[in-house]
This record gives structure tokens, sequence and C-alpha cells, in this order.
């Protein structure tokens, strides 16, 4: 049991190394450290990649090319470090890593936020659009609950007394109602002036 035990563990440790590696046994024995730089410059990785690059290929006796992953990796950032893709990846909610220095990042980081202004105010749309629903639900529970105690107030099974506290009840429910429903026309124009405000955004020229 206890050998079994062991086993396990030691499955799940590499698993979880493998998870972690960067690049896989025959992806370090094959390397084009070009390419592997190129491919890293695209996706806005920061030069430390190339460390983890390194642990990863170690266990297999193989350094990574320093010069030629750096020259890749550069001409990766080339196609990275451009508004059209800043912009989407700002729509997108990426966080910007700061890897444009010296490949006109002032445009790149005015296209990002641009994105990402659009982002989180889409976000913002999305909330209220799950509170308007949240409160429709909360509406419609309420109506019920006030449906059923009206239908036992002129039913004339109940006590005076017992018809008054329901009375009492029902007059503070009707007034939560109200309550509910002008949220909800609140909310019904906050949405639609989030929406219009996205719209104002999207047409905005960044340039």
């Amino acid at each position: 049991m206890y050998l079994i035990r062991n086993i396990l563990l030691l499955g799940l440790v590499t698993i979880a190394f493998s998870a972690c590696s960067t690049l896989s046994k025959s992806e370090c024995l094959t390397a084009n450290w070009k390419t592997i730089g190129y491919g890293d410059g695209t996706k806005g990785y920061k030069a430390s990649r190339i460390s983890q690059h390194r642990s990863a290929c170690a266990e297999y006796a193989v350094q990574p090319d320093l010069n030629a992953y750096n020259t890749g990796r550069e001409e990766g950032l080339h196609q990275y470090c451009i508004p059209t893709a800043a912009y989407n990846k700002g729509l997108s909610g990426y966080q910007y890593n700061g890897v444009c220095a010296g490949y006109n990042e002032r445009a790149f980081i005015a296209a990002f936020n641009h994105g990402l202004t659009i982002y989180k105010a889409k976000t913002r749309l999305k909330n209220l659009k799950n509170k308007y629903t949240e409160e429709q639900s909360y509406i419609a529970d309420l109506e019920s609950q006030l449906h059923e105690k009206e239908d036992r107030l002129v039913s004339g099974k109940l006590s005076k007394v017992k018809a008054l506290m329901l009375l009492n009840e029902t007059k503070e429910m009707a007034e939560e109602l109200g309550k509910a429903k002008s949220n909800l026309e609140h909310l019904d124009n906050r949405i639609y002036k989030q929406a219009q405000h996205i719209k104002y955004l999207k047409n905005q020229n960044i340039n």
C-alpha cells in the first residue's frame, strides 16, 4: 500500500511538472530556437521566457540558442506591437506586460487602452443586465407571494386579527414591489445609456 501511494504521488508530481514545462522532450530535442523566439514574440512574452525554456530542456541536456531565440523574438514583437493587435488585446481584457518599448509603444498603448476601455464598459453592461434579470426574478417572486396573500384575504376564512396582520403584510409587500419595479426601470435606463456609451467609444478615432 505504501509503495502504491508513493508511485501515485510520483506520478502526480510528474504530471504537475509536465504541465508547467514550456516545451516537451521532442520539442527540446528538435528545437528551432529562432522559431520558438518568434512565437514567443508574437504572443508578447517577456525576454525572461527563455529561462523557462532552459528549465524545461535542462533534463534533456539541451541548451537554448540565446542569439537565435532573441532574433526570432524581436521579429515576433514587430508583429505583436502594432496598434491593431493592441486594440484587440485590450478588447479581450488582456494585460499588457510592457514588452513593446522601442516598437512604437506609444501608439500600441493608446490602441490597447482604447480597447481596454471598451472591454470594461462591456463588462459593466453585462453586470447591469445580470442585475436586471435578478430584479425581474425578484419582482416575479414578490408578485406571486402578494397574489397568494390577497387570495387568502378575500377567502373570508381568516379571523379579524389574522386578516389585519395579513393586510399589513400585503401593504409592506406592495411597497417593496413598487420599489423593485422602480429599480428595474432605473436599471433599464442605465443599460440603455451604457449601450450608447459603448457605441460612442467604438466610433471614436484613437489616431
